[in-house]
């Protein structure tokens, strides 16, 4: 392996080529799950031990049983009864691809393996005092001259929450770009709380274990799941009986799952929900009394929907009529008991806002929210403040600094937009950032954020792997994967329904290399700045001990049983204190909201639910670029946090029937009247293009996507991505500055051509 200029160049295809990808030449120290190795590592000596772990890859924390032997993990199972692990009490833990590919990521020697820093062309290798100090200064220096509000600090899939203390508190910055709202799901997430669901995150599960109708509307619930539970209960809710039904332009798994399939054309939500409006209205179906007493705006909602039949509403969504008449039925007949799963589908398009906000006012119409089966607002375990506990109060530094983007020239409601950081960047507004486990290139406008991150004055990234940004930033900080630092999580949804729960366990395994956690990386860092008093913790178990004070135990006790479940809690949250909205009420209408009118004038919609055509807001389909590019997700992948590993990569491939291909890429899909139209057959690389860029794929060709619509399966690929090939095409090539106006969030759906390249496989 040469590492010349810092960056590993043992890639996946020359070790394909040499033929040696087993677990002893990538160096996997016994990863028994994945191998055929178990048999060899238990023969090295010591007896094999169990530990704990939780999956940080999608953030759901499901609980794992590690096995280790000398040191080394070799075996992943679940959690029995784990919350997000299983499907409750009495059942198995299990772990999707993603769990089972910790142990190769452990491993990994495509990892970033010490500290790195820039050093003209390339990086040279840095002790942990030296990168640590040199940050610090340059942190200094940077804001000496800019002051701190030019520093955009942006985390992303971070296990310690001390960035925001650091950054923000003491450093001073007030501009931290989250994940969720700027390149997630913002249209649906940001929506569903100016109506009443706060946070955003509760409108995304139904209560499944008691429910009797499920709606997954631009939604993969079974394959995109938020930790094994959810797949689980949905499943067992149709197995005892319960409707499924999917709203989806592609045939999703769950759609090949469901009673009722819809596969609506892209963009078309918000028709339909208000032609289901005017049918559950004009058939006096909705629940009179929730709406009369805990809503605001039902007059001005009911104007909205009276001319939106479901007649009017089949010629835009390309759906049938009476498909449309008898879902709207049968969802509110089911009520409370029913209740709509979405977020990505409904959150990243130009007119998203207004989708969501049509689809979420079905669950007041039908009075589901916080129901026995409905819409449930999930309640957490109370973690104590360590800070509080401590009896340290930090400053508010960045109370007072001028944002960057709050001006009459970003007219959103939401603080950062992620598409339109780079035209900040040009404008001087920001001149620097500190990123953590965050690749903006993978989520939009991404030819525009390598001219910002070039431009900047400033760049530095913790991260596991080099992504886009850590081959451009200035100092990198190689961070612990998730078996290799302690993890803490409390409740929200899960298969306890009615009970808060807390998971956690202790680091399973040392960091590997020269490695460490995001805790010891951030509490080093504030030393070199001069804010050490602020973190008197010596180890991240003692903060977390600290964080756990307020259940009344420790991280020994908790990681020996891998979860505890908290208290019990009912439904109907909102009698008791009414809704987080100026009315109290769920808001069907927004007009009592000064800073979304704003936004909303600006944008020219209405307070009320409405109907905002496909282009008004984005890209529309033409003759040069006939076909509507979207991106979905799929159960091997995190975003873009695994595209390096050969488990998930193999496994990918094997589910799609490619694996035969030379190719460990994302793909195109596209359907076959498309695909003829352009010569296109399975197999081929194809160029795709759009008035902003292009970029190069291996091509799937289907039935389960619509004709006009191409799919790119999954997101996270290609150039700037951490697979060490760049294999695959990434689609935020393609993307500008398009987005949804009220949350900044990107507009992930943009119009392009197909064309046969002729390439081969990289």
């Amino acid at each position: 392996m040469s590492e010349s200029d810092g960056r590993p160049r043992l890639t996946r295809r020359s070790l394909l080529k040499a033929g040696a990808v087993s677990a002893a030449a990538l160096g996997v120290g016994g990863a028994a799950s994945l191998s055929s190795g178990a048999g060899d590592a238990s023969a090295q000596g010591g007896a094999p031990v169990v530990a704990h772990g939780n999956c940080w890859d999608c953030h759901k924390l499901c609980g794992q049983r590690v096995t280790v032997q000398d040191g080394k993990a070799i075996d992943l199972t679940g959690v029995d009864g784990h919350p997000r692990g299983s499907g409750g009490p009495g059942r198995n833990g299990t772990l999707c691809p993603k769990g089972m590919s910790q142990i190769e990521k452990a491993y990994d020697p495509e990892r970033i393996r010490q500290p790195m820093v820039k050093d003209g062309d390339g990086y040279r290798k840095a002790s942990w005092d030296e990168a640590l100090t040199l940050a610090a200064e340059k942190l200094q220096a940077f804001s000496d001259e800019h002051g701190p509000e030019k520093l955009l600090f942006a985390p992303g899939w971070a296990t310690t929450d001390l960035s925001e203390p650091l950054f923000q508190s003491l450093y001073g910055t007030p501009e931290i770009m989250h994940h969720p709202i700027p390149t997630c799901a913002g249209g649906w997430l940001l929506t569903a709380g100016l109506m009443g669901i706060k946070p955003g995150g509760q409108s995304r599960y139904v209560d499944y274990q008691n429910t009797d109708y499920i709606i997954a509307w631009g939604r993969n619930p079974l394959e995109t799941f938020g930790g094994q539970w959810e797949a689980k209960n949905i499943l067992d809710a149709v197995e005892r009986g319960a409707t499924l039904v999917t709203i989806d332009p592609v045939k999703t798994t769950t759609a090949q799952k469901s009673d009722i399939y819809l596969p609506i054309k892209p963009r078309t939500d918000g028709a339909l929900a208000l032609a289901m409006a005017n049918v559950i209205i004009e058939e006096g179906l909705y629940d009179r009394e929730f709406v009369d007493e805990w809503t605001h705006g039902f007059e001005q909602y009911k104007a909205a929907v009276a001319d939106k039949t479901p007649e009017w509403a089949a010629e835009i969504t390309g759906l049938d009529a009476g498909d449309i008449r008898e879902v709207a039925i049968g969802f509110a007949k089911a009520a409370p008991r029913a209740g709509v799963t979405s977020w990505t589908g409904l959150g990243q398009y130009g007119e998203s806002h207004k989708a969501a906000q049509n689809v979420l006012a079905l669950q007041g119409l039908v009075g589901n929210i916080d129901r026995k089966g409905g819409m449930r607002f999930w309640k957490s375990a109370p973690l104590a403040n360590a800070f509080e506990k401590r009896g340290i109060e930090l400053p508010e530094n960045h109370k007072g600094k001028p944002r960057a983007m709050a001006t009459d020239d970003y007219p959103f409601m939401w603080s950062i937009s992620h598409t339109m950081v780079p035209r900040a960047v040009e404008k001087g507004d920001l001149r620097g950032a500190f990123f953590y486990y965050r690749n903006p290139l993978k989520d939009g406008n991404t030819k525009a954020w390598q001219r910002a991150l070039e431009e900047m004055d400033l760049v530095i990234t913790i991260d596991s792997y080099w992504s886009g940004v850590a081959k451009r930033a200035d100092i990198v900080f190689p961070e612990a994967t998730q078996l290799e630092k302690p993890m803490l999580g409390s409740g929200g949804a899960g298969a306890y329904p009615t009970k808060t729960w807390v998971t956690g366990s202790k680091a399973a395994i040392e960091p590997q290399w020269d490695t460490r956690s995001g805790f010891d990386i951030l509490v080093g860092l504030a030393e070199k700045m001069g804010y050490g008093e602020y973190f008197p913790w010596a180890t991240e178990e003692e903060y977390l001990n600290d964080k756990l004070s307020g259940l009344g135990m420790t991280l020994d006790e908790l990681d020996a049983s891998n979860y505890e479940l908290v208290d019990d809690y009912g439904y109907e949250f909102w009698r008791e204190k009414g809704f987080a909205t100026p009315t109290k009420k769920f808001q069907f209408s927004l007009d009592k909201v000064p800073p979304y009118m704003k936004s909303a004038k600006a944008a020219g919609l209405s307070p009320a639910p409405e109907w905002v055509p496909p282009g008004t807001f984005g890209d529309v389909a033409d003759d040069e670029y006939p076909l509507e590019m979207l991106d979905v997700r799929v159960v091997f992948f995190s975003h873009g946090g695994d595209q390096s590993l050969q488990y998930a990569l193999d496994q990918f491939a094997r589910r799609y029937d490619m694996e035969a291909f030379d190719y460990r890429g994302n793909y195109l899909l596209l359907n076959g009247s498309d695909a003829a139209d352009r010569s296109v057959a399975t197999g081929d690389m194809v160029s795709v293009s759009s008035a902003v860029g292009e970029m190069e794929l291996m091509a799937l060709v289907t039935e389960a996507v619509r004709p006009g619509t191409v799919v790119v399966t999954p997101y996270g690929f290609g150039e700037d991505s951490i697979q060490p090939d760049q294999e695959g095409g990434n689609n935020m090539l393609l993307h500008g500055e398009t987005i949804e106006p009220i949350s900044g969030m990107v507009d992930r759906h943009v119009a392009v051509e197909v064309t046969a390249s002729g390439g081969e496989p990289k």
